[in-house]
Formats: structure tokens, C-alpha cells, sequence
């Protein structure tokens, strides 16, 4: 064989190479351009082109301060868990402004919190921000992390209203006026949900990323 085909020979088998070997690994996205096929500033009938039969009409108008949802995807799985997609339009506007993926059903744990946190850190990779999970006082625990990219902000946030310090009283019981007021209070764990909550929004809307503390966490 001469010179000039053994050279070939050796580039051939260096592209096979290139060609079967594995890909990189890929990183965290450098931006995240809002929910799956939904943007920021759609209406209501571009969303409705964006998802088609899957987006479902809700009940009336759900009203959440300075925004309301009419459509939503009913029936989403998401780290194995169920959620319900709300789309935000503003008030003023009618254009989307945030996304709300609500864990059904609500009565949940911090296991489906911490399963959520994985696959969104599988997704997006470690959090930008972490909100401190115990706040002195506070009457509901709190526990968020945040992904801040240049378009979208992401946030998976569970909140948890069993609070031993939340007490009520029992308006169907007859009250003893010799029984401790500490011993008529009770505590019914089935009426204080715990919810885990994943929100999307854009990064430039700063009134949407609500606790202030969580940007004194983690960062990249």
C-alpha cells in the first residue's frame, strides 16, 4: 500500500471514531424561552394553536390578582406526579404573563417536593437560589428553589401549612367554661394542605418573583 492510501486509510478510521463516539454531556440550557410551547405575551388564541386540544376551558374565570386563567391542561405528568398547568393572562393585557403547575392532588408531602426539585434540576441544572426552609415565626413553612435564566425565572416551591401552632376551635362543640381554652383548641391535619407549586414567568416581570429572601441562597 502506498504512503498516500495508508494516509487515507488512517483518516478514515479517525472519522469512524468521531462518528461512534459518545456525545458530551449537555449543560444546563443558557435560556429557557417559557413553558414548553407557550411564550410570553401570547393570546389566548396563540396558545390555543401553541397546544391545541390539549389546552382545556376552565369552569368561568379564575381571577389570581392582576391575572386570570381561562385554559389549562387538566391532566400533565411531571417527575411522575400529576399536575394541572394554569395559564396567567394579565388582567389588563390578556396576554400570558406565568404558568402555574399545581401538584394534584394538593394534600401532598416534602417527597413530592424533593422529586420535583430533582427532575427540574435534571432539566435546568442546580438552582440559581434556595429560600431557607425554617423562618423563625413564620406560621407556613416555605421551601423554594429558583432558576433565574435571561427570558424565563422557574420556581418549585412547597408550601406546608401543618403548623402545630395553628389552633381552632370547634364552633359545633359545646364549650366548658372549666376546660382549659389550650384543651378546646384542636388541630384537623386534613384541612392544612401542603402544596407543591411550580411557577414560570418572565425574568424582567420582578413583581412575579415574590419572596425576597430567596435571592440571598445558592448561587451558580
Amino acid at each position: 500500500m502506498s504512503p498516500a492510501w495508508r494516509r487515507r486509510v488512517a483518516a478514515i478510521g479517525l472519522i469512524s471514531l468521531c462518528l461512534v463516539a459518545p456525545p458530551a454531556e449537555a449543560g444546563p440550557p443558557a435560556d429557557v424561552l417559557g413553558w414548553r410551547a407557550a411564550r410570553w405575551g401570547m393570546t389566548q388564541a396563540e396558545l390555543h394553536v401553541a397546544f391545541g386540544s390539549a389546552l382545556a376551558a376552565l369552569p368561568g374565570r379564575w381571577h389570581y390578582g392582576g391575572a386570570y386563567a381561562e385554559r389549562a391542561i387538566l391532566n400533565l405528568s411531571f417527575a411522575d406526579q400529576r399536575f394541572i398547568a394554569f395559564f396567567q393572562m394579565g388582567e389588563t393585557t390578556g396576554r400570558l404573563q406565568q404558568v402555574v403547575l399545581e401538584r394534584q392532588p394538593r394534600q401532598t408531602g416534602p417527597s413530592a417536593y424533593e422529586a420535583v426539585l430533582a427532575a427540574l434540576q435534571q432539566e435546568y441544572g442546580p438552582p440559581f437560589a434556595q429560600c431557607p426552609p425554617d423562618r423563625p415565626g413564620a406560621t407556613v413553612k416555605v421551601r423554594e428553589a429558583r432558576w433565574v435564566f435571561p427570558t424565563t425565572t422557574v420556581h418549585v416551591v412547597f408550601l406546608d401549612f401543618l403548623n402545630r401552632d395553628l389552633l381552632f376551635e370547634d364552633p359545633n362543640r359545646d364549650r366548658d367554661i372549666r376546660e382549659p381554652s389550650t384543651e378546646r383548641q384542636r388541630i384537623n391535619p386534613a384541612t392544612l394542605p401542603r402544596r407543591v407549586v411550580i411557577r414560570f414567568h418572565p425574568t424582567a416581570r420582578t413583581d412575579l418573583l415574590g419572596d425576597g429572601d430567596c435571592m440571598s441562597g445558592l448561587s451558580r
